[in-house]
């Protein structure tokens, strides 16, 4: 599984376009959040892509300043990607079970 997560990050002044690909850890990390927000939202052992994209969130979101007085570093989770999915497309489900419809997980 592959997955590539997209925001904003505060650089010199100005909002910059941000792309991480994660590596093994860091997939697994968010992956983990991710099924813990199933737990909050009522649907243990069902994942979809927005509880990854709220995983992402937890793990990266990053905020040394304010909303209105941002600071150097600060990062802003907007969008993941699994594979080739990302969260304004179809939602797959990440669990074993086969995909509503779309590009499977590896």
């Amino acid at each position: 599984m592959e997955i590539t997560v997209y925001g904003r990050r505060f650089e010199g002044g100005f909002w910059t376009k941000w792309e991480h690909p994660c590596d093994e850890n860091e997939i697994e990390w968010v992956i983990d959040s991710a099924n813990a927000k199933t737990f909050d939202n009522g649907r243990p052992g069902r994942l979809t892509i927005f509880d990854v994209l709220e995983g992402a969130r937890y793990i990266f979101n990053v905020a040394f300043g304010s909303r209105k007085d941002p600071q150097q570093g600060d990062v802003e989770v907007l969008d993941v990607r699994i594979n080739e999915m990302a969260t304004n497309g179809l939602v797959p489900q990440l669990n074993g079970a086969p995909p509503q419809r779309g590009i499977a997980a590896k």
